[in-house]
Parts: C-alpha cells; structure tokens; sequence
C-alpha cells in the first residue's frame, strides 16, 4: 500500500525583508471576519497603534466609536476604508440606533 505525505511549504522572501505595517495609526480599518463573538463582520474600527510582528503578521492596536476598550488584530483581519467610504461609514454610525421603536 503507497502512502502519500503532504508536509506545508512555508513560502518566505528574503532573510533581511520582514512584513511591513500598511496601516498607520488614525486610519479607518473595516474588519473582515468577526472579531470576537460580539462583534460583527464589517464592523468599522480606528487604528489607534501599531504593534510588533508577530507570527509575521502586523499586529494593531484597533477601536470602535461604539466600544469603550480597544482590541488587538493582525492585519489580515482588516482592510482599509477608502475616504468616500469613510464618510460613509460615519454617516451610518450616526444614524444607526440601539433601541427598537
């Protein structure tokens, strides 16, 4: 009986290149899956520091308008919010509303 192995290929670049941060600190970041239980896929956050590698993944510090506490991230979790979608996104927050009529 043949058996196949499969062993994961970690692909890396160059020794000296490590990951590069490609959010800056104030930019509107929109996540792309869901956080933690409570939050919501597309929930919109405000980079409030970035934080070393880790895993080789840029790490952030992130906060929502709505929240009080902030959370930590690594970059394939969030995608930027272009400028348009900003005000967009402000527009939203101000007029959602917590409580059913």
């Amino acid at each position: 009986m043949n058996a196949l192995s499969f062993t994961k290929r970690i692909i890396r670049g160059p020794r000296d290149q490590s990951p590069v941060h490609r959010f800056q600190v104030g930019q509107l970041v929109r996540s792309k899956g869901a956080l933690t239980r409570e939050s919501i896929i597309g929930d919109t956050y405000r980079i409030t520091a970035t934080l070393p590698i880790r895993d080789n993944a840029p790490q952030y510090r992130i906060r929502s308008s709505d929240e009080c506490h902030e959370r930590v991230t690594d970059e394939g979790n969030l995608e930027l919010i272009r400028p348009a979608d900003e005000r967009m996104a402000l527009a939203e927050r101000a007029f959602k509303s917590r409580h059913a009529l």
